[in-house]
């Protein structure tokens, strides 16, 4: 099915593809930011007695005082050498660690006690191999990445040089190499004007699903690409 098939689904209107797919990953970064400053806030008054900390390890006493600030986290240890903290969470028993290293790099690592790991930020979520790869496509600043013991999935952005239709023309064409089923919509922008495309594709037989959403953004185009399936 392709945007031009009478039988397509009629074009979204309001919120365009590119921007309802950021939603997921864009809160949950925006979610880890609004932590640091409410606990800069709330610990401003107290700060100096945390000045040796931070002087020691900026970053790792930032992430100390999201614990500190957090009532529902007991704090279990702490391991410089890994460059991480684990905490506990009272309500459910679950211990979650979380890496303050590569904060400096723009990333945020987090892993539960099932072995569970999700990373937030540029450049940290590339897809697998198994994701098909734009050629000479840039990452940009938002990103996450999921995986469990045999699975992974998470949402990727990028940017290209190239005109949109190139770009679908790129996916539609490798996605069905692959052996995916595929179904392509048109994205609309807020006032009404054809802005993109959306391409869902669906490889049932080993479970795998892959969603591109292409989005004109003046000079260059945009993807987000999410992803779902085995490792």
């Amino acid at each position: 099915m392709t945007a031009n098939d009478p039988n397509s689904p009629a074009p979204q209107k309001g919120l365009s593809g590119l921007a309802i797919a950021g939603i997921g990953c864009g809160v949950a970064l925006l979610l880890i930011i609004g932590v640091v400053g409410a606990v800069v806030w709330t610990v401003a008054p107290k700060v100096k007695q945390f000045a040796s900390e931070f002087e020691k390890n900026p970053v790792k006493a930032a992430a100390m005082l999201v614990v500190r600030a957090n009532p529902d986290w007991d704090l279990v240890k702490t391991d410089d050498a890994a460059g991480a903290i684990t905490v506990r969470d009272k309500k459910s028993g679950e211990e979650i660690t979380m890496s303050f290293n590569e904060l400096a790099e723009g990333k945020f690592r987090v892993k539960n006690s099932k072995g569970e790991e999700t990373v937030f930020g540029a450049g940290a979520a590339t897809p697998p191999d198994w994701v098909p790869a734009y050629p000479g496509w840039s990452a940009m600043g938002v990103g996450m990445k999921t995986e469990k013991p045999d699975t992974v999935s998470g949402t990727f952005t990028a940017q290209v040089s190239d005109p949109v239709e190139k770009v679908r023309a790129f996916f539609d064409e490798k996605l069905k190499a692959d052996g995916y089923e595929t179904e392509t919509t048109a994205t609309e922008s807020g006032g009404g004007a054809r802005a993109g495309t959306a391409i869902k594709a669906v490889k049932s037989g080993e479970k795998r699903t892959i969603t591109v959403l292409i989005q004109n953004a003046g000079n260059a185009t945009q993807l987000v690409l999410t992803y779902e399936g085995p490792k």
